[in-house]
């Protein structure tokens, strides 16, 4: 442990040089000095120019850079704790921008109460381009798959389901003791599965609304619909790994796999319908005009429908999956 050092950045990217540039360049302006703060980068298997972004920071910032297989995000974020040297730990996205005084409120939340169990949770807005997406918007604001601030208010303390990665701190001795990531996440529930094994040791978060980040990346329908369906998937690896109704009621599997059957022959509908809708809602937006109330309805109803269908998806293919493995004669079936 170095004892300067107050927190350690653990951020982790996959192919995404262009956005890292901008994630590196706001953690190279913080009110902290460098010599108070580390970042800890794991690259998780990249083969774009992450490399070279990386050696643009190394001399404006406390940097440690480690390339890994690509084994998914909760094995980097394990490895980016193992490496990591200060008493608290932030877990950054490498899409998202830090307002400049972010760690210092990750810091000073901590300052307030040092109890080891204590969590922080910061806020996340959308940046000037997602902010003119209709998509970006309705899942930030009104859908909520994304986060769900509104009803938050600052210094609340919050459950473990509002642990949420890339956007929230806690003391390296916590994890240490009480466990890390389960590594059989690649992409989706990896931080409420470790939050809710965390409650044994009294997990709780505080929320801090200064300690600000702001998302960057634009998502598309079929991105954030694919996003939901890896989701899904996890939720049911979630629920195998803890099989009880706090779980059950969290990943929303109840009924999951009667309603699939009813739906799965009108997916490829669903999936046409948000498209087309999106590409008008877009094309208003380019030519500077607003949505009408009626065009709104429509797409809300269109992302709404379509979200939901495709984790429900993610969740019963990954289901059917595991049962047809269990019911595979050992070794497997022969040719």
């Amino acid at each position: 442990m170095n004892s300067s050092l107050l927190i350690s950045a653990v951020l982790c990217t996959y192919n995404r040089a262009s956005l890292l540039a901008r994630a590196l360049g706001a953690l190279s302006a913080q009110t902290l000095g460098t010599e108070q703060f580390e970042v800890v980068l794991i690259d998780d298997g990249s083969s774009d120019e992450t490399a070279q972004i990386v050696s643009v920071f190394a001399s404006l910032l406390n940097l440690r850079y480690v390339r890994q297989p690509n084994s998914g995000l909760a094995a980097a974020k394990n490895h980016g704790i193992c490496l990591s040297r200060a008493p608290i730990i932030v877990f950054l996205d490498d899409d998202d921008v830090l307002d400049s005084r972010a760690l210092e409120q990750h810091w000073l939340s901590h300052q307030h109460d040092p109890r080891i169990e204590t969590a922080v949770l910061g806020y996340t807005g959308l940046g000037h381009e997602p902010s003119r997406s209709p998509l970006m918007r309705y899942v930030m604001e009104v859908g909520c798959q994304l986060f769900y601030y509104s009803p938050l208010k600052d210094g609340q303390e919050l459950d473990f389901t509002y642990f949420w990665g890339g956007r929230s701190s806690c003391k390296r001795a916590l994890l240490l003791e009480h466990g890390v990531f389960d590594p059989v996440f690649r992409f989706g529930a990896e931080d409420i599965e470790l939050a809710y094994r965390l409650r044994n040791a009294g997990l709780r978060v505080r929320y801090n609304a200064k300690a600000i980040s702001t998302m960057i990346r634009t998502l598309s329908v079929d991105g954030f619909a694919r996003r939901c369906e890896l989701q899904g998937r996890s939720n049911w690896v979630f629920y195998q790994r803890h099989p009880n109704k706090l779980v059950r009621a969290w990943t929303q599997l109840e009924g999951a796999e009667s309603e699939w059957d009813r739906i799965a022959a009108h997916y490829p509908r669903l999936l046409r319908s948000a498209r087309k809708l999106d590409q008008l809602a877009n094309a208003r937006v380019e030519q500077g005009l607003a949505c009408d109330p009626a065009l709104t309805q429509l797409l809300h109803r269109a992302y709404a429908a379509l979200f939901r269908a495709s984790r429900i998806k993610g969740s019963v293919e990954r289901m059917r999956e595991d049962k047809s493995d269990d019911a595979s004669p050992p070794g497997g079936s022969e040719p």
